[in-house]
């Protein structure tokens, strides 16, 4: 049988260019962005036979290894990518970061989705140049996502706002940071109406990477909705 003739079959919609195992990529669910392919190189590449498409060239082994597939499923824009195993801690870890819909299996145990929705860190500058970090980091990055900030606001030296939307719809995440005196202070991160929450982790992972490569920042301290703690390396 042909190689082509190969590739217009399918198992369990699963792309057929997938190695054999339990993450793979959807058949005909891929738009060639890289974005999982730049998560995990070493485990996924894109077919030279079927017009770019994306595929699980190989399966992960270590902790590293499946912490990559893992972020290649999250970053997905389409949803293409998928965990066909029962492995307890992956489906954990998938639900946890709100990605339970692209696994093949349902876990044993009940997990949701953690939120971390403030951070509190040190910068060593003033308002005005966190606000100028975080505003302008935001919006770069994928070309293909229409990034903006609006309704930008700035008080007294000591608090700002702004809106942070990532496509031409109406809802995004409100972004609240307040200045509380010796180099110390608090980013909240909530919904516009009708948004939905999930957003809230997405733009919490941005931004802890935003601070994270700054040398001005340090002390990062994240906290969920239950109101648990995690420093710049446990957010996940």
């Amino acid at each position: 049988m042909s190689f082509f003739k190969k590739l217009n079959q399918t198992t369990l919609g699963r792309y057929p260019e997938n190695s054999k195992g339990d993450f793979y990529v959807e058949d005909g669910v891929c738009t060639s962005c890289g974005a999982p392919e730049a998560e995990a190189p070493d485990l996924i590449e894109h077919s030279k036979f079927e017009y770019g498409h994306c595929y699980f060239k190989k399966q992960p082994e270590t902790d590293d290894e499946i912490e990559r597939a893992i972020n290649a499923i999250a970053v997905s824009c389409i949803s293409g990518l998928r965990y066909s195993g029962t492995d307890e801690k992956i489906l954990k870890r998938l639900y946890e970061i709100g990605e339970g819909e692209q696994c093949d299996h349902k876990p044993k145990g009940s997990y949701k989705t953690l939120i971390f929705d403030n951070v509190t860190f040190l910068f060593n500058g003033s308002i005005h140049e966190i606000s100028e970090l975080i505003t302008t980091q935001l919006i770069l990055g994928q070309t293909h996502l229409n990034k903006h900030i609006v309704n930008f606001k700035i008080a007294n030296d000591k608090y700002f706002e702004f809106v942070y939307r990532w496509t031409n719809g109406a809802t995004g995440n409100i972004f609240r940071c307040h200045y509380f005196g010796d180099n110390r202070f608090r980013v909240e991160i909530g919904l516009e109406e009708n948004g939905h929450e999930i957003s809230i982790r997405e733009s919490s992972m941005t931004l802890n990477s935003i601070l994270r490569l700054d040398n001005r920042v340090s002390e990062i301290l994240w906290v969920d909705k239950d109101y648990n703690t995690y420093n710049e390396t446990e957010l996940r």
